[in-house]
């Protein structure tokens, strides 16, 4: 093509090989490479011999995780959620609290409740009021009769308990089985509890119903379990149940409630019962003041009064 100024215009700069035939041929005698993979970078069509290949490109991104703080790594999650994934993420996280919250103060007034209940209003004198015990009325042992000079030992076969609160609620029961089923209140003036203390029954000067014919002018004492040795699962009397009992009747002495000196005896000295249990009448036979000559049975108690009221036992 000619320019209007008459000079051949230059032609674009081309790749180009002339061969003639026999270096053609000469080419194609050679046989081609085999190529298994080529790595080709930034590219996307690549000439391999004659053919122009178009090039597809696997690209693996991966993500670099970060170590970022705490506050920064959950803003950029609450950043890049939706709107109902905050809210859903926030009604949960208000659920999760209020339960751990719940959980917290339950355990704390568990905690608190089993404490306060465990722990004894006194050491080892437990009052009427102190277990909770319902109101009733007695009779009062007749002022001929006092003080007592006879205490009359058995055993509840009642479950055993450990701590005040089980004692306590065991006594609670106790009385409250008496009272719907025999229409009277506990029949014993003190209870000793497997926990050592004492817990206040009908208390002093007033009658029992523990041991029939001698109730009007004794001093009933229940342990609380079972002491025959010849079951399995007994229970066995402590040392502390023996002294707390001792401390007692010691004071039951000096409130002139019980004469200097009073006979304890098991309800099997007096009649024909296995009261109050093998294991406790054994123990009983190693107080000071053991009628070992069992000089109350077959007597009621007018008889003991006239046999024993005048004379030191």
């Amino acid at each position: 093509m000619w320019a209007a100024n008459g000079v051949v215009p230059a032609e674009p700069a081309r790749d180009v090989a002339l061969m003639d035939e026999r270096t053609v041929s000469a080419i194609a005698a050679v046989p081609a490479p085999h190529i298994d993979t080529i790595n080709v970078t930034q590219s996307s069509k690549v000439h391999v011999g004659t053919k122009v290949v178009s090039i597809t490109q696997n690209v693996h991104n991966k993500e670099m995780l970060k170590e970022l703080p705490l506050p920064l790594y959950l803003w950029n999650i609450i950043k890049n959620s939706s709107r109902t994934e905050r809210l859903s993420c926030a009604a949960a996280l208000t659920a999760l609290s209020v339960c751990i919250a719940l959980i917290v103060y339950f355990s704390v007034q568990t905690s608190k409740t089993s404490t306060t209940g465990d722990k004894p209003p006194h050491e080892w004198n437990i009052t009427r009021a102190m277990w909770l015990a319902k109101p009733h009325t007695n009779s009062p042992i007749a002022d001929a009769l006092r003080p007592v000079m006879l205490v009359v030992v058995q055993h509840t076969v009642s479950q055993q308990c450990t701590v005040f609160s089980q004692c306590a609620a065991e006594v609670r029961k106790m009385q409250g089985n008496f009272l719907q089923d025999k229409k009277y209140d506990i029949p014993y003036n003190f209870i000793i509890g497997n926990d050592g203390r004492v817990y206040e029954g009908r208390g002093w000067n007033i009658e029992g119903a523990h041991t029939y014919g001698y109730n009007r002018c004794s001093v009933g004492l229940g342990f609380i379990g079972d002491y025959r040795e010849e079951i399995p699962n007994l229970a066995r009397v402590t040392e502390l149940q023996l002294n707390r009992t001792r401390m007692m009747l010691d004071a039951g002495v000096t409130f002139g409630y019980l004469r200097p000196d009073y006979q304890i005896v098991g309800a099997r000295d007096l009649q024909d019962t296995v009261s109050p249990g093998s294991n406790l009448y054994n123990a009983l036979k190693q107080f000071d003041n053991y009628d070992h000559q069992k000089r109350f049975a077959g007597l009621n108690c007018e008889q003991i009064q006239e046999k024993y009221g005048s004379v030191e036992l």
